[in-house]
C-alpha cells in the first residue's frame, strides 16, 4: 500500500504518534492478504495484535455453546480493529475473517504497547474507541434480544439497499449467511423474504432484491 504512515496518521490513537513513529510503524508492519473465508484468529485462539484493514471486509463471527454462528459486525475498509487479546491475555471472543479479497496490516503488541506508554495521549484514545464498540454492540444484542426477527430482516434490507445508493441490491450473501447475521434459520428468512414479496414490498429474483413499498419496509423495521 502505498505511503500506509499517511493514512494511520488520520486514524484514532495512530493519530497521536507523530510522523517519525507512523513511518516506522509502516516499516514493523506485517502485511496479510487473505481470500474469502480465510481467518485472521478464530474464536477461543489468544492473538495480542492491532489491524488496519486496507482492502475489502473483515466478518466478526461469534459461535454460541451450541454451534450456531451468527455475525455481529463488518470491519470495513480502513477500519482498525484492536484485539481484545491484547489488553487481557485471553481468548478472543469471536472470529475474524476475510468476506472477498481483503489486505491487512498487523502489529504485534509488542511493537504497539511501547509506543502506547511513551504517548499518553494515545493511550487515551483506546477506552473511547473500545467504548464505542461496547454501545454498537448492546444496540445489537438489544435489537437481537427485543426485535421480531421480520423486523431485523427489515432493517437489513433496507442498510443493504442506503449501502447500494439505488432501489435494489445484489443477493451475495447466502440465506444462511443473512440468517447469521439475524440470529435465526435460512428456513424463516426464505419464508419471511418471500411473504414480503407476497405483500408486493419487495421483489425477489435469483440475483436480487428489488424494492416495491419502502413505507411499508420501514414500518416493519419500527416492529417490537
Amino acid at each position: 500500500m502505498a505511503d500506509l504512515s499517511k493514512e494511520l496518521s488520520g486514524k484514532d490513537v495512530f493519530s497521536r504518534f507523530p510522523t517519525e513513529v507512523l513511518v516506522q510503524l509502516e516499516d514493523y508492519s506485517l502485511s496479510r492478504r487473505l481470500e474469502e473465508g480465510e481467518h485472521l484468529c478464530r474464536q477461543g485462539e489468544v492473538w495480542p495484535y492491532v489491524v488496519y484493514l486496507a482492502e475489502g471486509l473483515l466478518n466478526w463471527s461469534m459461535v454460541s455453546s451450541g454451534g450456531k454462528e451468527h455475525q455481529l459486525f463488518k470491519v470495513k475498509c480502513g477500519d482498525v480493529f484492536w484485539a481484545h487479546s491484547i489488553f487481557d491475555d485471553q481468548p478472543m471472543p469471536a472470529s475474524l475473517f476475510a468476506d472477498g479479497q481483503v489486505l491487512s496490516y498487523i502489529w504485534s503488541r509488542d511493537t504497539i504497547l511501547p509506543l502506547l506508554m511513551k504517548y499518553p495521549r494515545a493511550m487515551w484514545d483506546i477506552p473511547k474507541k473500545l467504548t464505542g464498540t461496547m454501545r454498537s454492540a448492546r444496540e445489537i444484542i438489544y435489537g437481537l434480544a427485543f426485535q421480531p426477527v421480520a423486523s431485523r430482516l427489515a432493517g437489513y434490507i433496507l442498510d443493504n439497499l442506503e449501502s447500494s445508493g439505488q432501489d435494489s441490491f445484489s443477493r451475495d450473501m447466502t440465506l444462511e449467511e443473512i440468517a447469521n447475521v439475524l440470529a435465526t434459520s435460512a428456513e424463516v428468512v426464505c419464508r419471511l423474504l418471500y411473504q414480503f414479496q407476497t405483500d408486493g414490498i419487495l421483489k425477489i429474483t435469483r440475483t436480487q432484491i428489488s424494492l416495491e413499498d419502502q413505507l411499508a419496509l420501514e414500518k416493519l423495521r419500527t416492529l417490537s
